[in-house]
């Protein structure tokens, strides 16, 4: 792997990771799944980012989307249905007490969002592809969450052949 795609080890302090793969209007998926919207280099980090997880977090339509029969991991699947969260501040804390101090947001839009605006996530790993999606239903992701008075801060950017590989971190981890 090109070293500058790799993770590699993280600051004791980043603790919740997340990863996304969008197209230039935000889409996630293609189709069922992201796969169409993967490069070999973003497949590649995102492994690497999986790799890092004591405990995956996902929601329910990337459960039902996305394939996690070989993960070492263990995987938390969420429903706003079925198991509404209403403090994820509090929920976190809880799992890293029972699964270990790193967790891994793989979850979509929604999910993100509301953790990211709550400044939750530590550290966020970006894939913005050249890919489109023709899905037309596929959620979305808001870009300019990032932007709008984020808790986050882009602290690293890398141009490859078919994707832009950004990097953000939360505000108050950069103060310390």
């Amino acid at each position: 792997m090109n070293p500058s795609l790799d993770p590699g080890p993280l600051p004791a302090e980043v603790k919740v990771i997340s990863s996304l793969l969008v197209d230039p209007n935000g889409r996630v998926r293609d189709g069922v799944t992201s796969r169409p919207l993967s490069s070999e280099d973003d497949r590649r980090r995102f492994l690497a980012l999986r790799a890092l997880a004591d405990c995956i977090v996902i929601g329910r339509k990337t459960w039902e989307s996305e394939s996690y029969a070989k993960t070492r991991a263990p995987v938390v699947v969420y429903s706003r249905k079925t198991h509404p969260i209403t403090r994820w501040d509090l929920e976190l804390e809880r799992l890293m007490r029972e699964y270990g101090p790193r967790i891994v947001i793989e979850a979509g839009p929604d999910l993100l969002e509301q953790l990211l605006k709550e400044g939750l996530v530590d550290r966020l790993y970006l894939t913005k592809t050249s890919r489109v999606s023709g899905d037309e239903s596929s959620p979305r992701f808001d870009l300019g969450l990032l932007d709008r008075g984020s808790a986050m801060v882009l602290i690293e950017s890398l141009q490859g052949p078919e994707d832009l590989f950004e990097v953000y971190q939360r505000k108050p981890l950069l103060q310390l």
